[in-house]
């Protein structure tokens, strides 16, 4: 008998072992990468084949038995076995928490609890979450063409359908005989008659298969051709190799990134494209689809297990040569992966901050140094780890200084918001931006305002006491929202109505502070001409929704795009000649080292989707330090400056890319036991620490100390030998 090791799918933390179950004579096929169910702690669930468990085992009759078998196939192959373990010690996680980022829903089966009479537990019933989609297909018999040669005046529908069949010469689906006038009774009559045969065959689903095609081509630039050559070039020689294209908004890196796939579709490989939003997905997909009809496959989060794994399979079976996809398309199970795409790189989005963490930046790295393929990181703002390892010559470092079009970056004006409290304006837009949005409107223009904030208001506060009004289960405060007039927490979605009176101290003087997407969409929509709609997490909740209103704004039907981070990345809507970012300098005062980097990004992103057409641009920088270093470098789009000064304060701090941070976060639900777990974890790492060039600082609350109930606390660990044990 055979035994192999399993790696149990259950999201529990700290199963970090595999177990060993033995294979009966009926699944003595199976090894390394199938899935199967097994027994384990009083229940059945689903595992990972990682491996044989050897021969010489001590009382192998005491082993478990593999129950069942998912699938007809391994669901991983070498390279994905390969990159899960890679990923369990990297990011020191168990392999099956690895593993499940593979599979569609994190899953394969569902389980269902069965209760008996006395209300006690049964057991669990088990079901195939991915489901397969099929359709009947119907084909003409021999007896079906005989019954047809000699006719039957009584059954002309059964004839007519019999004829159509015959005709075809090939099996038809229910829906191809349905549009032809059969009904299903006549179709049933004919399999009962064995005139014809049915069978089921899968149906793979398309979500984007009515998706336009945006006819959208142009000539390359002589920088843009350099790009497409140098990295064609690593194609064709099936050599890893990673490039850095860095290019300012509207550059035409699209452009570059279509030749290139074009290149690798030549040389019968496939192509992983990573985006980092899925509002970004619709226009890249219609970029696509004009070059490459037929050939491409999309995959995000707001698509079920299901339709995944649909996607899935035409990529492990080479149906779909290109993917295009969020962070969770880097797990794909790709048969001949050729190259990879990662449009806007240095965009958050790409990490992963729950377990199991990962940066999809970084596995796709490493997948790509696996097949042997090269990498593009294309971007107007580079990360500063990607900058630095460019200009230290590990990347392969590609500029587009300028537009194709030769229209130039749109003029940044920043306006002090100080100056407007003191000249009495309690607006949130700033005179200088009311004036410029009725003027864009009049014109016909469209104009996209930023805030990186949502909700009717920020929180809701007591005047006389000065208690913020705050989630119960986590440590932030409750955000109004006008829609069913009641506050709303961002993180667990827990709704509270509005306090007639302060929890704490009694007061009915309860006041709205901050200013959210809904109020400035309300003071927006006031001003003369201007039709605004609104973009943010609360309006696209639905699948489309991004979709829907992306193309209702770019029709012209609305002039003015309001909303968070997500209008500021990667729209390319010709018509847009004014941006205004308001509070543009309120990132800067986050608590974390990459502060600067990010509200740089933003602003030089947001700044980017003005003028991309062939009027001028102009952007408004709302702020309350207009003398800021990175605010003013922002303005001018000087990433260069902005980096090299950047650079010089980290390694002045030994911060990244000069050193790298671990950070280890401490679950529970008890303040204080979190505490003294966090506290034994920091004394035990400087222990460990000593001698070595490390720093160990904590424990500390994580900037939201509690989510859902659970208590947060961190221990930072820096190194340049992070790696050693």
């Amino acid at each position: 008998m055979r035994y192999v090791n399993v790696a149990i799918n259950l999201p529990v933390k700290n199963l970090f072992k595999q177990f060993t179950y033995a294979l009966t004579q009926e699944f003595n096929y199976i090894g390394a990468g199938w899935r199967v169910i097994v027994p384990f702690a009083r229940q059945t669930t689903e595992g990972f084949v990682v491996g044989e468990a050897g021969k010489d085992l001590p009382q192998p009759e005491n082993y478990k038995e593999v129950q069942a078998v998912i699938g007809t196939e391994p669901w991983f192959d070498e390279e994905m076995l390969e990159a899960a373990r890679w990923l369990a010690g990297y990011y020191m996680c168990p392999l099956a928490e690895a593993m499940r980022l593979f599979i569609p829903g994190k899953s394969s089966i569902k389980r269902h609890a069965v209760y008996g009479d006395d209300g006690k537990l049964l057991y669990y019933e088990l079901e195939n979450r991915l489901k397969e989609k099929t359709q009947s297909c119907y084909a003409i018999t021999e007896s079906g063409r005989q019954a047809l040669a000699e006719g039957n005046k009584r059954a002309k529908a059964q004839m007519a359908a019999l004829q159509f069949l015959a005709e075809a010469g090939r099996e038809l689906t229910s829906k191809e005989l349905e549009e032809e006038g059969f009904s299903a009774a006549v179709l049933r009559a004919l399999v009962q008659k064995g005139w014809c045969s049915r069978s089921e065959q899968r149906v793979l689903r398309n979500s984007y298969a009515s998706a336009a095609a945006l006819k959208q081509s142009f000539s390359l630039t002589d920088e843009q051709q350099n790009a497409v050559n140098a990295v064609a070039k690593a194609i064709n020689e099936g050599r890893q190799e990673t490039f850095l294209l860095q290019g300012v908004t509207g550059s035409g890196k699209t452009e570059v990134y279509l030749n290139l796939t074009a290149a690798a579709l030549a040389k019968d490989r496939q192509v992983l494209v990573l985006v980092p939003e899925i509002a970004l997905t619709a226009q890249i997909v219609k970029r696509y689809q004009s070059w490459f009809k037929g050939s491409i496959a999309v995959v995000h989060s707001k698509l079920s297990a299901s339709e995944r794994a649909d996607v899935f399979y035409k990529i492990r079976t080479g149906e779909a040569q290109i993917l295009i996809g969020v962070r969770s398309a880097v797990f794909a199970p790709f048969a001949n992966l050729g190259l990879v795409i990662i449009d806007e790189e240095h965009d958050q989005s790409y990490k992963q901050e729950e377990r199991p963490c990962y940066h999809a930046r970084e596995v796709a790295l490493h997948r790509a140094a696996y097949f042997g393929v090269p990498v593009i990181l294309g971007s107007a703002t580079p990360s500063i780890e990607s900058y630095y390892d460019a200009i230290m010559k590990r990347f392969t470092h590609l500029r587009l200084t300028g537009r194709p079009n030769g229209q130039p970056l749109p003029e940044v004006q920043i306006v002090d918001m100080r100056k407007e409290l003191q000249e009495k304006n309690f607006s949130v837009l700033s005179r200088t931006l009311q004036q410029e949005l009725v003027r864009t409107a009049a014109a016909g223009e469209q104009a996209i305002v930023l805030l990186n904030r949502r909700g009717y208001s920020t929180f809701v506060m007591c005047r006389d006491c000065g208690e913020t009004i705050t989630c119960p289960h986590c440590a932030v405060a409750l955000v109004y929202h006008e829609a069913g007039k009641a506050m709303r927490c961002h993180y667990c979605g827990n709704t509270m109505p509005i306090p007639t009176e302060c929890p704490k101290c009694g007061s009915k003087r309860i006041k709205f502070f901050g200013t959210g997407t809904q109020k400035a969409e309300a003071q927006i929509a006031a001003l003369p001409e201007v039709r605004v709609l609104r973009m943010d997490q609360d309006s696209t909740l639905r699948k489309f929704a991004h979709e829907e209103i992306l193309s209702a704004f770019a029709s012209g039907k609305y002039n003015v795009l309001i909303g968070t981070q997500m209008v500021a990345k990667g729209h390319d809507i010709p018509n847009v000649t004014l941006v205004g970012v308001l509070s543009a300098d309120s990132a800067l005062n986050m608590p974390d080292f990459r502060a600067s980097e990010r509200a740089f990004s933003l602003l030089t992103q947001a700044a980017g989707r003005a003028g991309r057409g062939d009027k001028p641009g102009h952007v408004i920088l709302q702020v309350y330090d207009a003398d800021n270093r990175t605010v003013q470098l922002a303005a001018k789009q000087d990433y260069d400056t902005f980096a090299q000064e950047e650079l010089e304060r980290r390694r002045e701090l030994n911060y990244p890319p000069y050193a790298a941070f671990l950070k280890i976060t401490v679950w529970d639900k008890d303040e204080a036991r979190a505490n003294d777990t966090a506290q034994g974890l920091t004394d035990f790492l400087r222990q460990k620490a000593e001698g070595m060039d490390a720093d160990v600082f904590g424990p500390f609350a994580g900037i939201i100390g509690k989510v859902r109930d659970l208590y947060r606390v961190n221990v930072l660990v820096k190194s340049v030998q992070i790696e050693r044990r």
